[in-house]
């Protein structure tokens, strides 16, 4: 999975992580349109625990993908049926 970090002002603000399969392609359904884009998700690949070490120091998130989600899901970090699923594929925004 790809994982970056937002950071302002020297403080994590922002978790940004999708699965390795969905960078730099676009998924849709209807009038919804994400592009998993690696300038917002990055080019670092991270372990489930650097995910979950992230996590768990932020309150924002950005995330897509069933593996990102699963891991997330378990650390508590989100309830996957707030997930939004956009052509069978997990997205949500923690705020």
């Amino acid at each position: 999975m790809y994982l970056k970090i937002y950071r302002i002002d020297g403080i994590e603000k922002i978790v940004a992580a999708c699965d390795q399969e969905l960078i730099n392609k676009t998924i849709s359904e209807g009038d919804i349109e994400i592009t998993v884009s690696d300038k917002f998700y990055g080019t670092d690949i991270a372990t489930e625990d650097e995910l979950i070490g992230a996590l768990n120091r932020v309150n924002n998130a950005n995330l897509v993908g069933k593996r990102v989600i699963s891991i997330a899901s378990k650390c508590g970090a989100i309830s996957e049926e707030n997930c939004l699923y956009i052509n069978g594929i997990p997205h949500i925004q923690i705020l």
